[in-house]
């Protein structure tokens, strides 16, 4: 059997052997502080500084399966995560779910990403990086008719898409299955009732993508559903349009490989940035312990 990724007991025996941060990333190495229900770790591939994952505990498939008395303590613990990215980095962050993905090899369990931007960011930037994604996965366009032949391949449909249609060359040939969606067309769950309000989706077996900026017109809660990956890669495509020096050194990466998907985890992992978050991280939660003293002795914060 697969070994869960995101095992909380594997992060934690591994912690009990540290005696400072790690200098070489390791499979359960990343764990940075922990509460009664939750742990915070350091996520692959942070190709912005400060990146971090709150994981739950037991074994849930999302977080809109918690528990109702456990919701003021992951709000807390994503609170005071961002506070401690806007304290020691001076960013401001997103912070984004893909419930029921079974993102790593179909053994899961609830965790959200949270992700500084550039303070260049703002909610247009945020909505174009967005809708961008959503045109990159033809979001909405359920197959392309060609003949006699059904196409519901993503690189077929962009192939198509991009390299004939957009091109207004006049084709009976072809025939387009669906509308290209935008950031409105996906908004069908209210954001604000996250993470509750996708139980009843979820218990169907469906999933939903969460994206929660600091502006409501530039944030969502979706049924729909996407690869994995959405929040990161528009992140990246925010960074891109706000960051010059970043878009810069993507350019560089690229130069070596055109077919590398940076955004992507398992492309880039970025050890440097991964084990640099981490201290971060250890050094602002430290910093606000006694500023939250009474919730952290009350939702049993402990930093590794």
């Amino acid at each position: 059997m697969e070994k869960d990724q995101l095992s909380w007991e594997e992060f934690f025996k591994e912690s009990k052997k540290r005696t400072s941060v790690p200098t070489k990333v390791k499979e359960f190495n990343r764990l940075v502080a922990h509460t009664k229900n939750f742990f915070i770790i350091s996520g692959y591939g942070a190709f912005t500084p400060g990146y971090l994952l709150i994981i739950s505990k037991d074994f849930l498939p999302s977080f809109g399966k918690i528990h109702n008395t456990e919701l003021d303590e992951l709000n807390f613990t994503i609170n005071i995560v961002k506070e401690v990215i806007k304290n020691e980095l001076k960013r401001n962050s997103v912070v984004f779910e893909h419930g029921m993905c079974a993102c790593i090899g179909g053994l899961d369990r609830a965790h959200i990403h949270i992700m500084s931007i550039h303070n260049n960011s703002n909610e247009k930037t945020i909505t174009d990086s967005i809708n961008s994604v959503l045109y990159n996965r033809k979001a909405g366009i359920d197959h392309i008719e060609y003949k006699n032949y059904k196409l519901q391949n993503l690189h077929d449909i962009n192939h198509i898409y991009e390299d004939i249609i957009s091109k207004k060359e006049k084709t009976e040939d072809f025939k387009i299955i669906g509308k290209l969606s935008k950031i409105n067309d996906i908004k069908n769950l209210d954001q604000e009732q996250w993470p509750h309000i996708t139980l009843d989706h979820i218990n169907n077996g469906g999933h939903y993508v969460y994206f929660k900026s600091d502006y409501n017109n530039a944030s969502f809660l979706t049924t729909n559903n996407f690869e994995t990956q959405f929040g990161r890669e528009v992140v990246f495509e925010n960074e891109l349009i706000s960051n010059s020096r970043f878009k810069k050194n993507i350019s560089k990466l690229r130069n070596k490989n055109k077919n590398l998907q940076i955004w992507r985890w398992q492309h880039f992992t970025f050890e440097k940035e991964i084990l640099d978050s981490m201290k971060i991280a250890k050094k602002g939660l430290k910093k606000i312990n006694k500023k939250y003293e009474e919730d952290f002795n009350k939702f049993e914060v402990r930093i590794v």
